[in-house]
């Protein structure tokens, strides 16, 4: 992905579905996949059936263009969906986050044939986990590394919170190459399949939040490497994509779910109770209170739907002019600012208003059997990704000096490797 695609590309060349059609395949999975998020917190149940749900449906194909067989669907769509997704259960965007990423690098690739064969791997349901993250190394010389080795490509390293690879078919991940035989040395990204051989996935996740988005360790151990699948990471990989963008509104689009489904839960909860305890000559449901908190809860969730949204027609029209052949520099640092920008503001909104719900049951809201708790758990967690105080200095920069959010990045991985680095926001 080293320059913008061509204008002819084919993401742009068909009508995508309306809103209501999307809303008619998928809001029925979702309310399925609802009906037992509280069971599968409990016994640390990971979805793979809910996944399976997901993908029999498209959810997987959503972006892909409808002449390759997929929905042809705006970043917008996919947001509103993965809000209600996230309603339903909050481990699912997150699950899925990698295949999202990655349907977007597909889309903006500039090789045809790479572009062709992923379209009809996506299309046939084909979902790609996420394998990036390191301890040992970092995002300027990974540990994990592409070498040769009786003549193939074999991939070796380890890799932590490989989001979603647990429901993967593919992996995409990020490499070293060393050996000037393999590719020229520098950074490289790489897709294997999670079937192959040296491939072990584990479910060791530890956070107490978000447990169920197979979140865990990915070790390689001579996996095969396809030459085709290898692509070197250029400039423009960093900063002439939506990919970081996208990236954050899953996360965005996480807790907008969280506080939708909290709403849900809280008014539900008011409307079943049968007597007042504070407040024993109003009705639970008249309990002006109850009343208040709840209204405050609304206005919040819909605030922070709404400017999630937004962020995402953002990052929509930056695509269509990628896509076009026509996106600048600016273009891409606005998307990255818009969704960056309100980040910090969602997660105030969201973790507020999922301690507010309290408020309104007292002791009882507290029983163990509601899991009210995974609400605030859950939140806190998908908030921790990334600190969003990083995120806030960087659209500062933007804002006040011009400075593209991606281009610490940059930065990075220029560095000497052995020289401790913190990572930038747009990481």
């Amino acid at each position: 992905m080293t320059t913008t695609a061509p204008v002819a590309h084919p993401a742009a060349t068909v009508p995508g579905p309306t809103d209501r059609e999307l809303s008619d395949i998928f809001q029925p999975v979702f309310d399925r996949i609802r009906r037992g998020a509280i069971e599968r917190e409990e016994s640390r149940q990971l979805p793979f059936e809910q996944v399976a749900w997901l993908r029999a449906a498209g959810f997987g194909k959503l972006r892909v263009p409808r002449r390759f067989g997929g929905f042809g669907a705006t970043i917008e769509q996919l947001v509103r969906l993965l809000i209600g997704l996230g309603a339903a259960d909050s481990n699912l965007p997150q699950a899925l986050r990698g295949h999202v990423g990655f349907t977007e690098y597909v889309l903006a690739h500039p090789d045809p044939a790479y572009r062709a064969f992923w379209f009809a791997e996506l299309a046939d349901g084909a979902l790609v986990g996420n394998a990036e993250s390191e301890r040992t190394g970092t995002f300027g010389s990974q540990a994990t590394e592409v070498s040769l080795a009786d003549g193939v490509l074999v991939l070796n390293g380890t890799k932590y919170y490989t989001t979603g690879s647990i429901f993967a078919d593919w992996i995409l991940v990020s490499a070293s190459v060393r050996d000037d035989r393999v590719a020229p040395p520098g950074q490289v990204t790489v897709q294997v399949r999670t079937d192959a051989a040296g491939v072990a996935i584990s479910d060791d996740w530890d956070g107490f939040g978000q447990r169920l988005t197979g979140s865990g360790t990915t070790e390689f151990r001579d996996v095969v490497v396809d030459s085709r699948f290898l692509h070197a990471r250029g400039l423009d990989d960093f900063t002439r994509t939506i990919q970081n963008a996208v990236y954050q509104l899953v996360h965005l689009s996480a807790l907008a779910g969280i506080a939708d489904a909290a709403l849900a839960e809280i008014t539900d909860f008011v409307r079943s109770r049968s007597r007042n305890l504070f407040n024993p000559g109003v009705a639970p449901g008249k309990d002006p209170i109850a009343l208040q908190v709840i209204g405050e809860v609304f206005g919040v969730t819909e605030t922070v739907k709404a400017s999630v949204l937004a962020a995402a027609r953002c990052v929509q029209d930056t695509s269509a002019n990628h896509l076009a052949g026509a996106a600048d520099d600016r273009d891409f640092a606005t998307a990255d600012a818009h969704v960056y920008g309100i980040q910090s503001t969602v997660i105030e909104l969201v973790l507020r208003a999922v301690s507010r719900i309290f408020e309104v049951g007292g002791a009882s809201a507290t029983s163990t059997s509601r899991r009210l708790d995974r609400f605030w758990r859950n939140a806190r967690t998908i908030s921790s990704h990334n600190p969003a105080i990083y995120r806030q200095q960087a659209v500062g920069d933007f804002v006040v000096n011009g400075v593209a959010p991606s281009a610490g990045l940059l930065g990075l991985l220029a560095a000497d490797p052995a020289t401790p680095q913190t990572p930038h926001p747009s990481a």
